[in-house]
């Protein structure tokens, strides 16, 4: 397994949900919506993937909410900060291939929805 830049030891700082939901990021020009999202925390998210981007790319992302009828978007910037191959993937049941992105930078409003989404979707 590819090792994750930013948690060298495999100790996260934040607690994280299970959420599905889409993400839209555009990389070098290039959008591109993925359907699958795990693990959301107030400095990340895992993309499923069978083509993730390289480790250490950067650019910007939309997270998109389905808030009862509304929609709501959590935009902001990225680094890959860790990336799982189709091989690897094919032992992890729980995520599967993908990426692991940093949040380095998140616009304010859209903070505080993050944050309540990451409180209230605690498990008990």
């Amino acid at each position: 397994m590819t090792p994750d830049i930013n948690d060298p030891k495999g100790r996260r700082k934040r607690k994280r949900i299970h959420f599905i939901t889409e993400i839209v990021i555009n990389h070098g020009g290039q959008i591109t919506v993925y359907k699958r999202t795990h693990d959301i925390s107030m400095n990340g998210v895992f993309v499923s993937t069978a083509k993730p981007l390289p480790l250490g790319s950067e650019g910007d992302f939309s997270l998109i909410l389905s808030v009862g009828m509304r929609r709501e978007q959590i935009n902001g910037r990225f680094i890959v900060a860790r990336v799982i191959s189709m091989d690897e993937g094919l032992s992890e049941p729980e995520q599967g291939p993908g990426m692991g992105l940093k949040f380095t930078g998140i616009d304010p409003d859209a903070s505080e929805l993050l944050y309540n989404l990451v409180l209230y979707n605690q498990p008990d």
